[in-house]
């Protein structure tokens, strides 16, 4: 797949935004703002927790799901999607099922009060210092098909200097678009060569991602490597089912 620009990607979308972890994202803001959702979930990590917004400035709602963080115990915390700000977290990284629905949850009550969405899921490498590729493809493959089925406009970042180029044109293929944010400097500083970093967002086949996959999981994986179709709206039941192990 091509990269793209924000401006020339029509929301809802979910987009694969590539750039260095180094500097700050500005492909990542205009994402958020041409979304021109009303209701705007970010998810991150403990080790990159951003500070709330304060309530009284924000435009329409902001949710916040951190994961690392939050109680390690049984009890069920419900956020309030109702007001301005609304957090949430998942204790446990590796907990991709419960990461799922705790994503979903914002996504249904927001779409059931009529909010238009959007999803900034920073990132992909951290879910993946936690969890095997293949299980964090899957987690991706389902995820973008959830957001799709309420209408989000939704970016995750990805850092093309930690991986192969394969493993992001892999991982591109499940998105509808990919962006190479241009202000990023700093592709040839990892293991992918300079030179060969706009070639890490080519397409990807279905051969090439089984191939991939076959090598993750040390054996082909034959339902994951093909184009799926949309999917109708996944509960939060299906998701836990579907990522759980």
């Amino acid at each position: 797949m091509e990269p793209s620009t924000p401006a020339a990607i029509d929301p809802p979308a979910n987009v694969l935004l590539v750039h260095s972890r180094r500097e700050a994202s500005a492909a990542c803001e205009e994402l958020c703002r041409d979304g021109g959702g009303t209701a705007h979930l970010t998810v991150t990590f403990a080790d990159e927790e951003p500070d709330p917004p304060d309530a009284e400035t924000v435009d329409g709602k902001h949710g916040l799901l951190t994961v690392g963080s939050g109680p390690t115990d049984d009890t069920e915390s419900v956020p309030d999607f109702t007001d301005p700000v609304a957090t949430d977290s998942v204790a446990d990284p590796t907990d991709l099922s419960e990461i799922g629905v705790a994503i979903s949850r914002f996504c249904k009550q927001w779409a059931e009060a009529g909010d238009d969405i959007t999803v900034c899921f920073d990132s992909l490498d951290a879910l993946l210092r936690h969890a095997s590729p293949d299980d964090v493809f899957q987690f991706a493959h389902v995820l973008t098909n959830r957001l799709s089925s309420v209408g989000a406009h939704t970016h995750c970042h990805f850092d093309p200097t930690r991986h192969e180029d394969r493993v992001v044109s892999t991982f591109g293929s499940i998105f509808d678009a990919v962006v190479a944010d241009p202000d990023d400097d700093d592709a040839d500083d990892g293991d992918a060569d300079d030179d060969d970093t706009d070639d890490s967002n080519g397409e990807a086949t279905d051969e090439d991602v089984a191939s991939l996959l076959a090598e993750w999981d040390e054996e082909p994986t034959t339902e994951l490597a093909s184009d799926p179709e949309p999917v109708s709206e996944a509960t939060d039941e299906e998701i836990a089912r579907t990522l759980g192990k």
